[in-house]
C-alpha cells in the first residue's frame, strides 16, 4: 500500500486533472443556509455521535433519488452512509472476500479500486474491456471464478464505455447461479450527455447479488466527504458493524445538511444546472483538442462525466507527454497505469468538469506548444 503511493486527490486542482467537478459555482449561501437551519432545528443533538448506517433523513432522501434517476431498488433501511466510495470498496473487500480470493476487474480499471483489492490480499483478475463495456464472455468462461466482480458499467473508468445491456443481465444470471457479489460503482453516472442512461445493475438484479457505490464527491464538492452503499438486506448489518471498527460514523451536521438539501430539490437542481454546463465545457474541450492536438492525440469523446480520454498517435512517449505537460502547469494523468495487461494503449486523461471554455483553450494551446517541443 505504501509503495503504491496510496490515493490522493491534488489539492489545488490545475487544468486538466481530473474527476474534479466545479465548485465556483456551488450555491454557498443556500448550503450556508440550511447547515443554519439543520443547528437550529436539531440543538445540540446534532453534536452528538450519529447512527453508524447514516442518519435516517439522508437515507431516504438517497433512497428517493436512486429510485428515480437511476432505477435502482432501494430504500432507507439498505443504505450505509460512508465518508467515501473508495472507503466502500476496501469495506467490501474486507467483509465479502478472504486474503487471496479471487476478484474480477475491468482492463483497465480505476487505480483506486485496484489499490483497496490489493491491499486486502486479493487476486485481482483483469476482464478486457471493449466498446459494450467489460466482456462477460471472459466472465462466465472462466473455469476458477471469482468471489466477486467489480465494475463501472454506467461510464466505465477510464474508456467512458456503457455496459450493453444484454451483458448486464447475463452478468446478473452468472452472479445468481455462482452466488458471486457483483460491486458497481456508479461514480458519475449523475453526468449523462448524450443518449439514454442505462438502469443500475443493482436495479436489474432480482437476486441481491449487487452491491451498488454512490459518491457526492463527483456531483457536489471533493471536501463533502459522503459516499453510501445500497446493500442486500442480508448485508446491511454486518457492514454497519465493520465500518464502527473504521471511523465509527459520518459527520452528522453535514449528513443532515445534504438531506435537506435533496428534499428541497435544491441537489436536482444543482445537477441538471451542472450537466449543461460541462455537456459545454466537453463540447469545447474535443473541438480545441481536434483543433490543436490532433498531430499528437486521438481524443476519446465520452458520453459523459467527467473526464476525456486521449490516446498518443505519435511517437511522443507517455511519461514525456506528461512531464512536458506538468512544466507548464499542465495535469495529464497517464492511461498506462490503469491497464494490468501489456497491451496498454499510451495516452492520458483531461479533466474538462471544473475549468471553464476560456480556461481550457488557454491549456489546450499550452499543451500543444509542450508536446510540440518534445524532441523526436
Amino acid at each position: 500500500m505504501f509503495r503504491d503511493g496510496g490515493v490522493r486527490g491534488i489539492l489545488v486542482p490545475r487544468p486538466f486533472t481530473h474527476g474534479i467537478p466545479e465548485t465556483r459555482g456551488f450555491p454557498l449561501q443556500l448550503w450556508e443556509r440550511l447547515n443554519r437551519q439543520v443547528l437550529k432545528h436539531y440543538g445540540t443533538k446534532a453534536l452528538l455521535h450519529g447512527d453508524p448506517q447514516g442518519c435516517k433523513p439522508l437515507r431516504r432522501a438517497i433512497a428517493d433519488y436512486v429510485n428515480l434517476e437511476r432505477g435502482a431498488r432501494a430504500t432507507a433501511d439498505r443504505i450505509l452512509v460512508l465518508t467515501s466510495s473508495q472507503q466502500a470498496m476496501s469495506l467490501c473487500a474486507t467483509m465479502l472476500l478472504d486474503a487471496g480470493d479471487r476478484i474480477f476487474i475491468e482492463d483497465p480499471a480505476y487505480h483506486g479500486a485496484r489499490r483497496a483489492f490489493d491491499a486486502a490480499g486479493l487476486e485481482s483478475v483483469p476482464v478486457r474491456v471493449d466498446r459494450q463495456g467489460i466482456v462477460v464472455e471472459q466472465i462466465i468462461g472462466d473455469p476458477r471464478g471469482a468471489k466477486a466482480v467489480f465494475l463501472t458499467p454506467s461510464h466505465q473508468f477510464p474508456t467512458g464505455a456503457k455496459l450493453a445491456l444484454d451483458r448486464r443481465l447475463a452478468l446478473i444470471e452468472w452472479a445468481a447461479r455462482n452466488q458471486t457479489w457483483l460491486i458497481e460503482d456508479d461514480y458519475d453516472s449523475e453526468f449523462h450527455y448524450s443518449g439514454k442512461p442505462t438502469a443500475c445493475v443493482q436495479g436489474l438484479d432480482p437476486h441481491d447479488r449487487t452491491i451498488y457505490i454512490g459518491t457526492f464527491t463527483k456531483s457536489l464538492f471533493p471536501s463533502l466527504r459522503i459516499g453510501y452503499l445500497i446493500l442486500p438486506p442480508q448485508l446491511v448489518e454486518p457492514m454497519t458493524v465493520a465500518r464502527t471498527v473504521l471511523d465509527g460514523h459520518t459527520a452528522q451536521i453535514t449528513q443532515l445538511t445534504l438531506a435537506w438539501f435533496m428534499e428541497g430539490g435544491h441537489f436536482g437542481a444543482h445537477i441538471r444546472a451542472m450537466r449543461a454546463i460541462y455537456a459545454e465545457r466537453l463540447k469545447a474541450l474535443a473541438r480545441l483538442v481536434e483543433k490543436h492536438l490532433s498531430p499528437f492525440v486521438e481524443a476519446r469523446v465520452p458520453i459523459g462525466g467527467l473526464q476525456m480520454p486521449c490516446v498518443l498517435t505519435c511517437n511522443i512517449s507517455e511519461r514525456a507527454a506528461i512531464e512536458a505537460a506538468r512544466r507548464v502547469g499542465i495535469e495529464l494523468f497517464g492511461l498506462s497505469a490503469l491497464h494490468a495487461s501489456g497491451e496498454a494503449e499510451t495516452g492520458f486523461l483531461m479533466g474538462f468538469a471544473a475549468y471553464t471554455p476560456e480556461e481550457i483553450e488557454v491549456a489546450v494551446k499550452a499543451l500543444a506548444n509542450a508536446l510540440g517541443s518534445i524532441p523526436r
